[in-house]
């Protein structure tokens, strides 16, 4: 895939203004979990949306399978939301958190069974993300690689490989409209020290503006 970056503000604002989408009535998810939509912030930014599919537990061997089905065709990336409390019940701190060491296997297949993407690795080489607005409450999922190419003056063009069926990229693909996909999660080495710690499965769709 290529992103194309540019300096120049009103560029950028008639680019988005073209493609924004809006979620809010969004009725055709019928997978499993709950799905949400996230407004964004601006009639030029594209709307995101989560669909969460249940706690999983880290700190044990074990797996689950997840149907997902009519998706919104946006970009969207597959992770954990973690949410931490202190021993004392006190609110806890995202920032301080570490990366769970859990040895985990993460495979998306579509209604072919052909493999949208796969992981087998310990998440600790995922990337986590905390809100600054909300420290309590975490984002982990998994880059892929990509490299930024200058083109002009002020421009880049950003490169991600390698790219797999569905634009996908790390745990981030292009759901196709109308497809149907299995999502399967396994925890091959558990991670026993997580406690306090909430850690659901989740797929998001990605809000932005450029």
């Amino acid at each position: 895939m290529t992103i194309w970056r540019s300096a120049l503000p009103v560029a950028a604002t008639i680019l988005l203004a073209g493609c924004t989408t809006r979620l809010v009535n969004f009725h055709d998810y019928r997978g499993d979990g709950t799905f949400t939509p996230q407004p964004a912030p601006s009639i030029v930014c594209r709307d995101g949306y989560t669909v969460d599919l249940g706690a999983v537990d880290l700190t044990a061997p074990g797996q689950i399978t997840r149907r997902l089905e009519g998706l919104p065709s946006i970009e969207a990336t597959l992770g954990f939301a973690m949410s931490l409390a202190s021993p004392n019940g006190s609110d806890g701190d995202a920032t301080y958190l570490r990366r769970p060491a859990a040895l985990i296997e993460l495979t998306l297949r579509d209604e072919r069974g052909h493999i949208v993407l796969s992981r087998h690795e310990q998440l600790s080489e995922w990337t986590l993300n905390v809100a600054a607005d909300d420290t309590r409450h975490a984002y982990m999922y998994r880059r892929g690689t990509q490299v930024e190419v200058p083109v002009a003056p002020g421009v880049v063009r950003v490169e991600r490989f390698p790219i797999g069926q569905d634009e996908s990229w790390g745990t981030h693909f292009v759901p196709r409209r109308g497809a149907r996909y299995a999502l399967h999660f396994a925890v091959e080495e558990p991670d026993a020290n997580l406690a306090g710690i909430e850690i659901r499965l989740q797929v998001n769709g990605v809000a932005g503006c450029l």
